[in-house]
């Protein structure tokens, strides 16, 4: 974001001068906008009167996000284990203060997001970040949970991408099996970023399946609304109420006009999934013209856009 920051003021500059434009690719944003039926959909809102809603969000809306994981993962998520969040990020602000104490310890794989670490690191949780290399694909395995368990104290929650930011790698299904096993073995979380998931071709599998796991899902990558702030959470059920009162305290409730805008999202899955093959395409591109010039040490990427 400090990088995002300095491109707006190099914008600024270019603007005044008449200096070359700025490329940006320095957030994961897609280059495309939201559908038209959501901006309408948020016009129509505006008109209502637009307060606080339930802290877990619309019933509306949950309602429609489980039926969006029917549909599109087969997976039977009721909507009282729906969340709605100010964003994937606050969705894991929430996730990691509900699901751990501090001291207690987070696994984390690299290169990843950084932001997991952060989060967890400002709510007092240790941290163990696991290494990735392209001869595995980017992809974890339980024999690395066994060596930081051996190197240190139980894991409360593995935290995973699916595809990952920034290697756009996704977990197959024996892969996502083998960690939902191992933590279920270990008495630890599987948390599974999906923010990623409707970037790639092919449907991947989702851990919406399992009831014990923590998903985070978000508005902003696959729907085109990074500047809504409107994500979800997928819970167990023990953590619905302690997720509940931190919403309360924390945010009070999502964004009302967002909420309404998603709803129409949903909606819009048929145009929003022609996105995937374009982000296929440039990736084509990309990997060709590295390989072109030497960068060889590449592991393909199932989805997102970097």
């Amino acid at each position: 974001m400090d990088i995002v920051a300095a491109a707006r003021r190099r914008d600024a500059f270019a603007a005044s001068t008449g200096a070359d434009p700025v490329l940006h690719l320095e957030v994961g944003q897609p280059s495309a906008g939201p559908p038209e039926v959501v901006l309408d959909a948020a016009r129509r809102g505006l008109d209502t009167a637009l307060g606080y809603t339930d802290a877990l969000g619309t019933t509306e809306l949950r309602e429609a996000i489980a039926g969006f994981h029917r549909r599109r993962d087969s997976t039977d998520v009721p909507a009282d284990r729906v969340v709605v969040t100010s964003g994937a990020s606050a969705g894991c602000v929430l996730a990691f203060a509900a699901l751990c104490d501090p001291g207690e310890r987070i696994a984390v794989f690299e290169p990843g997001y950084p932001c997991y670490r952060n989060t967890a690191e400002a709510l007092g949780i240790e941290v163990r970040s696991i290494a990735l290399d392209p001869r595995s694909g980017y992809i974890p395995s339980p024999a690395q949970l066994d060596q930081a368990m051996a190197e240190g104290p139980p894991l409360r929650a593995v935290v995973v991408a699916s595809p990952s930011n920034p290697t756009g790698t996704a977990l197959g299904e024996d892969a996502l099996n083998a960690l939902h096993a191992w933590c279920h073995d270990h008495d630890a979380t599987l948390v599974v970023d999906e923010i990623y998931h409707g970037t790639a071709t092919t449907p991947l599998p989702s851990a919406t399946r399992f009831e014990d796991t923590i998903v985070v899902q978000s508005f902003s990558k696959y729907f085109c609304m990074t500047g809504w702030r409107l994500g979800w959470l997928t819970l167990p059920e023990a953590l619905m109420r302690p997720v509940e009162a931190l919403q309360q305290n924390l945010y009070l409730s999502p964004h009302a006009l967002s909420q309404v805008a998603a709803l129409a999202a949903l909606g819009a899955t048929d145009e929003l999934d022609a996105h995937a093959y374009s982000y296929a395409a440039n990736r084509a591109t990309l990997t060709e013209a590295l390989r072109e010039a030497g960068v060889n040490s590449i592991a393909p990427a199932h989805g997102a856009f970097y």
